[in-house]
């Protein structure tokens, strides 16, 4: 077995909105200096590793995370993509929970599933595709940043389907995912010839260990409100 590509996927650092428990959904709010200090200690443990391609949600709290994580790799090309947004949560944007579930302009859960998995079917599935015949074997390294709602959901449904495996009870019976965190998949070549196929494992999820030292959330409002 070869590991051919990884994916580090990565939540925003913290903002104001995180800390005073705003609902956030695709409200575009800033990292604070907290949230900057968190995507710079991501940057400082991810920044030995040479990424080939960058993606990130265009809202402002994301792609500040990927451009200061990439501040140690400035030839990569990071992509903003609307598709990486975070839940919309409407009239209930800018708010504080408990909140309505049945609100009428919220974005249907299966609504921002169904655009995660399509982008990672136009971004991610061709290019591991195409590194099955690798003739040098470097590992490739594709950078995500992203939402709370959106990367557990992600992955929960990737899981369930049998898209992702799982190593061990990474998800746990409720899995968060922390500010600054970092999820990690994983993409492998088994067996060989007519037989081999590319496997994909998640190998860490909502890992916060590199933020040591610093005040972490570990809920998330927008997901709260409508659960209380």
């Amino acid at each position: 077995m070869t590991v051919i590509a990884r994916l580090y996927v990565i939540r925003h650092g913290e903002t104001e909105w995180n800390r005073a428990r705003i609902i956030q959904g695709q409200a575009d709010s800033q990292l604070n200096d907290l949230g900057e200090t968190q995507a710079a200690m991501t940057g400082e443990t991810l920044k030995a590793i040479y990424f080939d391609k960058a993606f990130t949600s265009d809202l402002s709290r994301a792609s500040k995370t990927a451009e200061i994580i990439l501040r140690h790799h400035p030839d990569v090309i990071l992509v903003k993509d609307q598709a990486l947004r975070e839940r919309y949560m409407g009239k209930l944007q800018g708010t504080k929970g408990p909140a309505n579930s049945s609100e009428p302009s919220l974005e249907p859960k299966e609504a921002m599933l169904k655009r995660s998995v399509e982008w990672y079917n136009r971004e991610i599935v061709p290019y591991i595709s195409s590194l099955a015949d690798n003739p040098d074997g470097r590992c490739r390294n594709i950078l995500v940043t992203s939402h709370g709602w959106f990367i557990s959901s992600f992955f929960q449904s990737m899981i369930a389907t049998g898209v992702l495996e799982c190593t061990g009870n990474l998800l746990g019976a409720s899995p968060r995912i922390p500010n600054a965190s970092l999820s990690v998949v994983e993409y492998s070549t088994i067996g060989s010839g007519s037989e081999r196929r590319i496997g994909s494992t998640v190998v860490r999820y909502g890992d916060d260990s590199h933020l040591t030292g610093t005040q972490i959330l570990r809920d998330n409002a927008d997901m709260d409100a409508l659960q209380s």
